[in-house]
């Protein structure tokens, strides 16, 4: 009795558990070149969520039964809540290069070119928080000519600057 008592209590407390919501994003800069690449990881499912809520577009991204606005719509979610302003001007606006499937999780390459050198950059990470209020948003930042510098980011702290 004792040993039921004990894996019901264990299998309880699995399902009850809350989730974690996280993204990773790894933000590489070529300072005099004004060039950025992004490679954004999101747990698959919680973007499918997000996509399904917020346009109606059901089926996996990366599968057969991806919905034919899902890539378009990504870009557009993405765009919306996440941000790059270069030189305190300049909006960057990311395309994305490619998506690749690693198990639970997407990773988007994504790229991005300013007009000009750039000194000063402001990152705003809103992804997910709109529908996940406990979501965490990892940001990493390297440059080449400093040593990367990692950020976590939620609802209410979505921003970081950084001068070069």
């Amino acid at each position: 009795m004792l040993l039921f008592f004990t894996v019901w209590i264990n299998f309880c407390s699995i399902i009850f558990m809350h989730p974690v919501y996280v993204s990773m994003t790894t933000i590489d800069i070529d300072a005099e070149r004004g060039s950025i690449e992004l490679v954004i990881r999101i747990f698959a499912d919680d973007l499918e969520t997000v996509l399904h809520n917020k346009y109606n577009v059901h089926g996996w991204i990366g599968t057969s039964d991806e919905h034919r606005d899902a890539r378009r719509l990504l870009n557009e979610y993405v765009n919306e809540r996440f941000s790059i302003l270069v030189n305190n001007a300049e909006k960057i606006d990311v395309l994305t290069d490619s998506i690749a499937i690693v198990d639970d999780m997407l990773w988007f390459y994504m790229k991005g070119d300013a007009k000009q050198a750039v000194k000063h950059i402001e990152i705003d990470s809103r992804l997910l928080t709109d529908f996940f209020p406990s979501q965490t948003n990892l940001i990493i930042i390297s440059t080449g000519s400093e040593r990367e510098r990692g950020y976590k980011l939620d609802r209410r702290t979505h921003k970081v600057e950084m001068s070069f």
